[in-house]
């Protein structure tokens, strides 16, 4: 990497972290989603689990006394842990974890730009750069308690591997992608399926199977080694097999639900079966969900589909996740800058798939991916937030062809099969 070449981009990201600091400082505990004595969302609650994991050693979730969990991955409680044994377990404590959550903003932000630069040139990842710099919900979710940022980062992380591993083809690089892949998963079960989206991506690039076999041991091995402390931990206190959370049902049961709203004729039909399995075990509620899904293909085919097809996505990408104005700035406004920049990003994904660069499979699979896993669940806002990241990449490609012809970076990847000859070690 030429460092001089790369100042601008460190004053950026540096102007990223002094503004998410400032932000921590000024909004203190004004943003939580939940207060901290009745444990009534997700923030208060993992604030709650780090201080318990610290002090107690036990990973708890809803209640923060008894009972264990598998609900969550422990990726954020660790790290609250850490940060809380520098820093203390009160306000302070929290507000060191603010101040880390800005600097891995900014570490995000040179991860945008370097993504782009890999599979454009400089020109199209300083658009990036200052494009996401620009986008206030960034701003918004540095300052709350949640997955978001972390897993922002290790999803950028395995992103930038992925596309580095497939251009080059050197067998330690999926050493990396592995180990990024195991950081996400800490945070976001959600990246477990990445693998098949790899998986895909090589059969259309005609990648020989021997090849695929070697690059997907490297690549399972380091992930399994990564996440078997978690596995250990399950099995010892669970006695029982739970290789990410056992919190799947409830997102799923909210996602047959259109526009979480309950189906009133579903009820009336099955009303039993509805109060004792909506909040029953985790094998109850995906059995009801299943039972919903049925009913609703049957009886109301056109507006069910319509919602899973069309509905769902929309509902998942069209509002930013900036909840409270930050700064004093509105929501109306960051919704307007959401609108525009998703409008835009769209109009040069276009362009990028036009293009039919094999350099672009990686990015693809990812940015499709993390559309399409929630799906079947419920969709919000917070869960597109970390892909709204990639989407700055296209939107740079619309941007630069708004404001001059590209020079396409000319190093793609070969056109050709891949042969054992192009492995390195």
């Amino acid at each position: 990497m030429n460092i001089r070449r790369d100042k601008w981009v460190i004053r950026v990201c540096l102007g990223v972290f002094i503004v998410g600091v400032l932000i921590a400082w000024i909004h203190q505990n004004s943003l939580l989603l939940g207060t901290l004595d009745k444990l009534d969302n997700d923030d208060v609650r993992y604030i709650r689990s780090g201080q318990q994991l610290l002090e107690t050693g036990r990973l708890i979730y809803y209640n923060p006394t008894s009972t264990l969990t598998a609900f969550i991955m422990p990726g954020l409680p660790v790290l609250l842990a850490g940060i809380m044994k520098l820093f203390g377990t009160g306000d302070t404590g929290v507000q060191a974890y603010r101040v880390f959550q800005a600097l891995l903003t900014s570490c995000s932000v040179a991860m945008v730009y370097f993504i782009a630069r890999q599979l454009y040139n400089q020109r199209i990842a300083r658009i990036s750069l200052i494009l996401i710099a620009a986008y206030m919900p960034i701003y918004y979710v540095g300052n709350l308690v949640l997955t978001e940022t972390c897993f922002t980062f290790t999803m950028l992380l395995f992103t930038y591997s992925l596309v580095v591993a497939e251009a080059r083809q050197w067998k330690r690089d999926y050493v990396y992608v592995g180990l990024a892949l195991a950081a996400a998963i800490y945070f976001r079960p959600t990246a477990a399926l990445l693998p098949l989206t790899i998986g895909l991506m090589w059969l259309i690039r005609r990648v020989p199977f021997k090849i695929m076999c070697r690059h997907a041991l490297i690549l399972g091995v380091t992930v399994v080694i990564c996440l078997s402390p978690w596995w250990i931990r399950n099995a010892q206190v669970f006695h029982e097999f739970i290789p990410l959370t056992n919190s799947s049902a409830n997102p799923f049961l909210l996602g047959m639900l259109i526009n979480e709203h309950e189906p009133s004729d579903f009820i009336r039909d099955h009303a039993q079966i509805y109060e004792s399995y909506r909040h029953g075990s985790e094998a109850q509620q995906k059995e009801l969900a299943m039972m919903i899904f049925k009913y609703q293909f049957l009886n109301h085919p056109i507006i069910f589909g319509l919602w899973i097809v069309f509905g769902k996505l929309l509902r998942l990408i069209i509002i930013p996740f900036y909840w409270a104005p930050v700064l004093g700035i509105p929501i109306w406004l960051v919704v307007l800058q959401h609108g525009v920049y998703l409008i835009a990003s769209i109009a040069g994904l276009w362009t990028m798939v036009r293009q039919r660069k094999l350099a672009f499979l990686a990015f693809f699979g990812v940015l499709t991916y993390f559309i399409a896993v929630y799906l079947p669940f419920i969709t919000m806002e917070r869960y597109f937030y970390p892909t709204m990241w990639l989407m700055m990449i296209p939107l740079a490609v619309f941007v630069e062809s708004r404001i001059g012809k590209t020079r396409f970076d000319r190093t793609q990847l070969p056109s050709r099969p891949i042969s054992e000859d192009t492995i390195k070690l």
